[in-house]
Parts: structure tokens; sequence; C-alpha cells
């Protein structure tokens, strides 16, 4: 995994365009959504926990 950051230089021809597209970025991101759970979901769970290494 890259411990680095890549910059760039722009120029803003839009200012409106630009704070838009800052608050954009500034929002915070969920970081994942629940999924609703499923009889095939349950079941596969309940195959993985019940398998063995030989």
């Amino acid at each position: 995994m890259a411990t680095t950051s890549i910059t760039k230089e722009f120029f803003v021809k839009d200012q409106k365009a630009f704070e838009r597209m800052r608050r954009d970025l500034d929002k915070e991101v969920p970081v994942h959504k629940m999924v609703a759970e499923s009889a095939s979901l349950k079941k596969s769970k309940e195959k993985l926990a019940t398998f063995v290494f030989r």
C-alpha cells in the first residue's frame, strides 16, 4: 500500500463550482451501509462457522 500522497496544482475558473466541490468533499461519508439479514446469508455464515481446516 502506498504511503505517499499525490499532489496536483490546478487553477479555478469557476469559483462557485470550486466551493460546491469543496463542500461535497468535506461532507462526512458513511463508512458502510447496513445490509439486511437474509436467509441465504445466515446459512452461508453458519457453513463458514462450521468449516474445519484439516
